[in-house]
């Protein structure tokens, strides 16, 4: 049966209504590695408003990515001009959306790679206690802004106190799980506390009757790294009762990405 075909009939894998989705095309595997999976699709859902990957990349495939890879060696990481066009625009981010409550604030960042959010809360406030999570190991001796930089996933760190803020920077795209990754920092966030996130959105003013070509030429179109494409509308249904929206922001890079504040009830 032609890959198209196989969504008559299936629920969203975001929202889980039936009846809401609908083909966008087909689009070609952007990573180089030896995947399991290289026919996909993205799809829309009327209902939460989401386009995700079909069919969801293996566990495997993940794997490869994003442990059996070096992610962060390239110039946009690491020449000296990119790193501060990043942590001005963090700077920025705490100060305009009051994302450090306090002198002494926990922050967890999840996903962290080089732990960007934690480098900017420690040039804000030194106090500021950092832990970064990340299931690869690749930066973990690598920034020393951060005071634990636990590798594994984020359900087996340890417990501790809860944490002011959470931050997912360009992280969330990449979960087969993002749900279940909202529900298992709302178990460490203290009430009051915030999560931040950040992440690619869709082509600059697409709508689903524009079809596939935008999505083509779209800058952050990475199969099978970016699994999914967030929307407001989502968040809304997802994030609640844990969590209320206090910022959404779907302008940056012409509207190709989004910025998003959740607040711990």
């Amino acid at each position: 049966m032609p890959l198209l075909d196989k969504l008559f009939g299936k629920r969203c894998r975001m929202c889980r209504k039936r009846g809401t989705i609908s083909t966008v095309g087909t689009v070609d595997v952007t990573h180089d590695g030896n995947f399991a999976t290289r026919n996909y699709c993205l799809v829309h859902c009327r209902r939460c408003d989401v386009v995700y990957l079909d069919p969801l990349p293996s566990a495997a495939d993940l794997k490869l990515l994003y442990e059996d890879s070096k992610q962060f060696t390239d110039a946009h990481y690491t020449a000296p001009e990119q790193v501060e066009k990043i942590l001005a625009y963090y700077r920025e981010c705490l100060r305009s959306l009051d994302l450090l409550p306090r002198a002494d604030s926990r922050v967890l960042e999840v996903g962290a790679g080089l732990a960007w959010v934690s480098r900017a809360s420690k040039e804000a406030r030194p106090e500021t206690v950092t832990v970064a999570q990340d299931v690869s190991a690749e930066c973990a001796k690598t920034c020393p802004w951060v005071d634990q930089y636990f590798v594994g996933r984020l359900d087996r760190l340890p417990a501790s106190a809860p944490f002011d803020l959470a931050s997912l920077t360009h992280v969330i795209e990449h979960l087969a799980d993002p749900a279940g990754m909202l529900r298992t920092i709302g178990e460490r966030i203290a009430p009051g506390g915030k999560v931040f996130i950040t992440a690619p959105f869709r082509p600059t003013g697409w709508r689903p009757e524009l079809g596939i070509e935008p999505w083509r030429r779209y800058s952050y179109l990475h199969v099978p790294a970016h699994i999914t494409y967030f929307s407001r509308r989502w968040f809304e249904l997802n994030a609640r009762p844990e969590f209320e929206i206090a910022h959404w922001s779907d302008v940056h890079e012409d509207g190709q990405a989004f910025e998003l504040v959740l607040r711990r009830n």
